[in-house]
Order: C-alpha cells, then structure tokens, then sequence
C-alpha cells in the first residue's frame, strides 16, 4: 500500500530532486504495483491499467519538481493515478459512443442475463456494479475498501469534506448492496 511506504517514496522522490536519476528509477519500481492495482480497478482491463500505469509514472516523474508538500506524496500519487485512471474511462465512453451509431446495441433477455450471472462469480459481479458508480462514490469505495485508506486521507485525495466521504461511502455501500442483492 502506498500510504505505508510514504517515507521510502518522500526519500526517493527527495533524492530525485537533488540530482539522482537512478532514484525515480527505484521509486517507480516502489509504487509500481500500487499504481497498477488502483488503474486496474477503475478500468477492469489489464492492458488499459498497464497503460494507465505508464502514463501515471510519467506524470508523477514530470510533476515531482512542481510538488509543494501541502499533502503526503501517497495522496498525490493516488489523485494522478485516479485521474489518469477516470481520463481513461472518458475516453473509452467517447470511443463505444462513437462505434454504437454504427453497430446495433445487444438486448439481452431474462435468460442471457442469467446465463451471464451464473457463468461469473461473485466478485466480477462486485467489480461490475463498482465501475457502475457514480465517480465520488466509486473513488471513496475503492480508496477505503481496497486501498484501506482513513476517511482523512481519502477527503484529502478526492478534495472534499470528511462528512462527503462518509456520505459517498454510504451511499456506496447502499447501491452496491441493493444492485447484488437483486442480481443474485
């Protein structure tokens, strides 16, 4: 998790700083997994997170020398991945927009639903109606349920209240329960 190695990331990112190049080598090897897994569960396709990982490394590797230290290197580490992660999803919005005015939208019966639920376990079910979330509510999940972080720190990294995070959480959690419950 990246908010417990925040002493090795600030050490390296400081090392950067001052000249060592080698050191956003190590840094990015550090936060590697972090970024891939936080991309991952907003995007669901390995190959776009990987992608998305990329991008959030060069991100953070531009944007170092312009970093102020009003917040942890963890939290802004996690609002570039997420914003890369969400810029990723807009345009894969724009994208399917486009190529459904060509194609014929798939209808799915009672009984292909069903197939569909029974063919995939629980948490790909998780993971659907999670990317189906409004975007606070989403970020607030992922970022107290998989990324364990406090309600202080998610506040701090979406840029909002502790008590509109609590709330983002609830209204998440209600959702999601409501969503599986009928499915399954």
């Amino acid at each position: 998790m990246l908010k417990n190695k925040e002493e090795d990331i600030k050490r390296l990112a400081d090392n950067f700083l001052n000249g060592d190049d080698g050191a956003f080598s190590e840094l990015a090897r550090l936060i590697h997994s972090d970024i891939l897994n936080i991309s991952y569960r907003y995007l669901t396709n390995m190959e776009d997170a990987k992608d998305a990982l990329q991008l959030s490394l060069l991100k953070i590797h531009e944007g170092l020398k312009y970093f102020r230290n009003t917040s942890k290197f963890s939290t802004w580490i996690f609002r570039i991945t997420i914003n890369t992660s969400l810029d990723f999803l807009r345009k894969r919005r724009s994208i399917f927009n486009l190529n459904s005015r060509y194609k014929s939208e798939e209808k799915f019966t009672s009984a292909s639903l069903k197939e569909e639920i029974d063919s995939k376990d629980k948490q790909a079910l998780i993971r659907k109606e999670i990317s189906s979330l409004p975007a606070r509510q989403k970020n607030a999940f992922i970022l107290r349920h998989y990324e364990d972080l406090s309600i202080e720190e998610i506040s701090n990294t979406m840029g909002c209240s502790q008590s509109a995070v609590k709330t983002h959480l609830k209204r998440a959690v209600r959702t999601l329960q409501k969503k599986v419950e009928v499915v399954l």
